[in-house]
Protein backbone atom coordinates (compact mmCIF):
# COMPACT_ATOMS: atom_id res chain seq x y z
CA UNK A 1 0.00 0.00 0.00
CA UNK A 2 2.86 2.42 0.72
CA UNK A 3 3.91 2.32 -2.94
CA UNK A 4 0.65 1.62 -4.74
CA UNK A 5 -1.36 4.34 -3.00
CA UNK A 6 1.29 6.97 -3.70
CA UNK A 7 1.68 5.89 -7.32
CA UNK A 8 -2.04 5.86 -8.12
CA UNK A 9 -2.71 9.16 -6.35
CA UNK A 10 0.11 10.86 -8.25
CA UNK A 11 -1.09 9.29 -11.49
CA UNK A 12 -4.46 10.99 -10.99
CA UNK A 13 -2.88 14.33 -10.03
CA UNK A 14 -0.31 14.58 -12.86
CA UNK A 15 -2.60 16.11 -15.51
CA UNK A 16 -3.53 18.91 -13.10
CA UNK A 17 0.05 19.38 -11.92
CA UNK A 18 1.34 19.67 -15.48
CA UNK A 19 -1.10 22.52 -16.13
CA UNK A 20 -0.25 24.33 -12.89
CA UNK A 21 3.46 23.36 -12.90
CA UNK A 22 2.87 22.06 -9.39
CA UNK A 23 5.10 20.28 -6.94
CA UNK A 24 4.87 16.83 -5.41
CA UNK A 25 6.31 16.04 -1.99
CA UNK A 26 6.12 12.39 -0.97
CA UNK A 27 6.52 11.31 2.65
CA UNK A 28 9.08 8.53 2.88
CA UNK A 29 11.15 7.53 5.91
CA UNK A 30 14.72 7.43 7.18
CA UNK A 31 14.26 3.65 7.09
CA UNK A 32 14.36 3.81 3.29
CA UNK A 33 18.16 3.76 3.61
CA UNK A 34 18.53 1.51 6.66
CA UNK A 35 18.09 -2.22 7.03
CA UNK A 36 15.47 -2.95 9.66
CA UNK A 37 14.44 -6.18 11.26
CA UNK A 38 12.03 -7.81 11.94
CA UNK A 39 9.98 -5.54 9.66
CA UNK A 40 11.40 -6.01 6.17
CA UNK A 41 8.43 -4.77 4.16
CA UNK A 42 8.25 -1.22 5.53
CA UNK A 43 11.85 -0.19 4.74
CA UNK A 44 11.64 -1.91 1.34
CA UNK A 45 8.47 -0.01 0.48
CA UNK A 46 10.02 3.29 1.55
CA UNK A 47 13.12 2.56 -0.58
CA UNK A 48 10.74 2.01 -3.49
CA UNK A 49 9.12 5.38 -2.70
CA UNK A 50 12.54 7.06 -2.86
CA UNK A 51 13.23 5.52 -6.25
CA UNK A 52 9.74 6.48 -7.44
CA UNK A 53 10.58 10.05 -6.41
CA UNK A 54 13.69 10.05 -8.60
CA UNK A 55 11.92 8.44 -11.57
CA UNK A 56 8.98 10.84 -11.38
CA UNK A 57 11.33 13.83 -11.12
CA UNK A 58 13.02 12.71 -14.32
CA UNK A 59 9.74 11.96 -16.08
CA UNK A 60 7.82 15.07 -14.99
CA UNK A 61 10.67 17.59 -15.02
CA UNK A 62 10.17 18.55 -18.68
CA UNK A 63 6.58 19.54 -17.78
CA UNK A 64 7.84 21.81 -15.00
CA UNK A 65 6.67 19.52 -12.20
CA UNK A 66 9.13 19.03 -9.34
CA UNK A 67 9.07 15.84 -7.24
CA UNK A 68 10.87 15.40 -3.91
CA UNK A 69 10.44 13.43 -0.72
CA UNK A 70 10.85 14.09 2.97
CA UNK A 71 12.41 11.27 4.97
CA UNK A 72 11.70 11.81 8.66
CA UNK A 73 12.99 9.77 11.56
CA UNK A 74 10.63 8.59 14.28
CA UNK A 75 8.14 11.40 14.85
CA UNK A 76 5.72 11.20 17.79
CA UNK A 77 2.30 11.23 16.18
CA UNK A 78 -1.00 9.62 17.02
CA UNK A 79 -0.50 6.91 14.41
CA UNK A 80 2.98 6.18 15.77
CA UNK A 81 1.45 5.59 19.19
CA UNK A 82 -1.26 3.36 17.72
CA UNK A 83 0.91 1.20 15.47
CA UNK A 84 4.58 1.67 16.11
CA UNK A 85 5.21 2.42 19.74
CA UNK A 86 7.05 0.13 22.10
CA UNK A 87 4.33 -1.74 23.99
CA UNK A 88 6.50 -1.86 27.12
CA UNK A 89 7.17 1.86 27.08
CA UNK A 90 4.94 4.84 27.81
CA UNK A 91 4.99 7.84 25.47
CA UNK A 92 7.24 10.02 27.64
CA UNK A 93 9.73 7.21 28.21
CA UNK A 94 9.75 6.40 24.48
CA UNK A 95 10.41 10.06 23.66
CA UNK A 96 13.38 10.24 26.03
CA UNK A 97 14.85 6.98 24.69
CA UNK A 98 14.51 8.19 21.09
CA UNK A 99 15.88 11.65 21.94
CA UNK A 100 19.04 10.11 23.39
CA UNK A 101 19.73 8.51 19.98
CA UNK A 102 19.57 11.83 18.10
CA UNK A 103 22.96 13.46 17.48
CA UNK A 104 21.39 16.92 17.06
CA UNK A 105 20.46 18.42 20.42
CA UNK A 106 19.24 15.05 21.71
CA UNK A 107 15.63 15.80 20.91
CA UNK A 108 13.11 14.00 18.79
CA UNK A 109 11.67 15.51 15.66
CA UNK A 110 8.22 17.02 15.66
CA UNK A 111 5.42 17.09 13.11
CA UNK A 112 6.27 20.79 12.74
CA UNK A 113 9.83 19.89 11.67
CA UNK A 114 8.40 17.78 8.87
CA UNK A 115 5.86 20.46 7.91
CA UNK A 116 8.61 23.09 7.65
CA UNK A 117 10.60 20.81 5.33
CA UNK A 118 7.55 20.26 3.12
CA UNK A 119 6.87 24.01 3.09
CA UNK A 120 10.43 24.61 1.90
CA UNK A 121 10.20 21.99 -0.85
CA UNK A 122 6.99 23.46 -2.27
CA UNK A 123 8.29 27.04 -2.06
CA UNK A 124 9.98 29.09 -4.76
CA UNK A 125 13.18 28.87 -2.68
CA UNK A 126 13.38 25.20 -3.74
CA UNK A 127 12.54 25.98 -7.37
CA UNK A 128 15.67 24.21 -8.66
CA UNK A 129 15.34 21.19 -6.36
CA UNK A 130 13.88 17.96 -7.73
CA UNK A 131 14.40 14.25 -7.26
CA UNK A 132 15.82 14.77 -3.77
CA UNK A 133 15.17 13.13 -0.41
CA UNK A 134 15.30 15.62 2.44
CA UNK A 135 16.19 13.82 5.66
CA UNK A 136 14.40 15.18 8.71
CA UNK A 137 16.24 13.03 11.21
CA UNK A 138 18.50 15.22 13.34
CA UNK A 139 21.49 13.33 11.96
CA UNK A 140 20.26 9.98 13.20
CA UNK A 141 20.97 8.08 9.99
CA UNK A 142 24.68 8.89 10.29
CA UNK A 143 25.15 6.42 13.14
CA UNK A 144 24.92 2.64 13.44
CA UNK A 145 21.76 0.52 13.57
CA UNK A 146 18.81 2.89 13.51
CA UNK A 147 21.30 5.72 13.74
CA UNK A 148 22.53 4.96 17.23
CA UNK A 149 25.84 6.69 17.85
CA UNK A 150 28.77 4.32 18.44
CA UNK A 151 29.57 3.61 22.08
Amino acid sequence: TNVKAVFFLIQQAVPHLEISRGTIVIVSSMLSELAASPSLIYPMSKAAIDHLTRCLALDLGPSGVRVNSVNPSFIPTRIRRLFGGDVDCDADNWASIEAAKQPLAHRIGTPEDVAEAVAYLVSDAAGFVTGQHLKIDGGRTFGGPYGQPPE
